[in-house]
């Protein structure tokens, strides 16, 4: 039987403070879906990857509730055998929902993108973003799900053939931070074309910051 968070205060803070943001990012994704459908009736590929970016999201935040009632937040040696088990197999699978989660994201903006800035130029920026956006998620969904041989050593820790773990998630932090930068920084050059007051272009490259946080 699983352990209860009371015990484990670690453990429910991080199911608190997931439940939180998720809950203020799926109020925002429903608003867009709503003003989308409903006000402007304009609905768009980018609209459906948000959609699915969400939904991946909640299995996220379902993920780490699992993990928390297995153990996460308690020291490993406090863990039983049988409950580190599931709750490996629950960080497995939640690895594959974040990054399909992050993958969605940045290619609905970048599809956004595409919709504003009509330029030559800015176009085939946009579209070697997405490129690279879109061979990163291929690249941590396939190493997640295949980060041993056979998978089910990542929770059995049986005899088996893995990637270095620690190496493959800093690689895929440092370009999920680059890639972010990329998508943050793509539109500035853009705006600041724009003939427009210097305090409008500051309150559009503002949004886009804002966005970006």
């Amino acid at each position: 039987m699983a352990g209860s968070l009371s015990d484990n205060p670690r453990g429910r803070q991080a199911v608190e403070i997931s439940s939180v943001f998720t809950g203020l990012a799926l109020i925002t994704v429903v608003l867009r879906l709503y003003t989308r459908f409903f006000i402007i009736r304009c609905v768009g590929i980018e609209d459906a990857g948000i959609a699915l970016a969400m939904l991946c999201s909640i299995g996220l935040t379902i993920a780490i509730g699992i993990q928390a009632e297995y153990g996460m937040g308690r020291h490993i040696k406090t863990i039983p055998d049988d409950h580190m088990v599931k709750f490996l197999r629950t960080f497995w699978s939640s690895l594959i929902v974040y990054y399909l989660s992050l993958g969605l994201t940045k290619g609905s903006m970048l599809l956004q993108y595409r919709r504003i800035f009509p330029t030559k130029k800015f176009q085939i920026a946009n579209w070697l973003t997405m490129a690279v956006v879109v061979a990163y998620t291929i690249w941590t969904v396939f190493s997640s799900i295949f980060t041993c041989t056979p998978v089910r050593a990542f929770w059995t820790h049986e005899k088996s053939t893995c990637l270095n773990q620690f190496a493959v998630w800093f690689t895929n932090a440092a370009i999920n931070i680059l890639t972010d930068f990329a998508i943050i920084l793509l539109p500035i050059p853009v705006i600041q074309k724009l003939n427009l007051g210097k305090r409008q272009k500051i309150g559009l490259i503002s949004i886009f910051a804002v966005g970006g946080l």
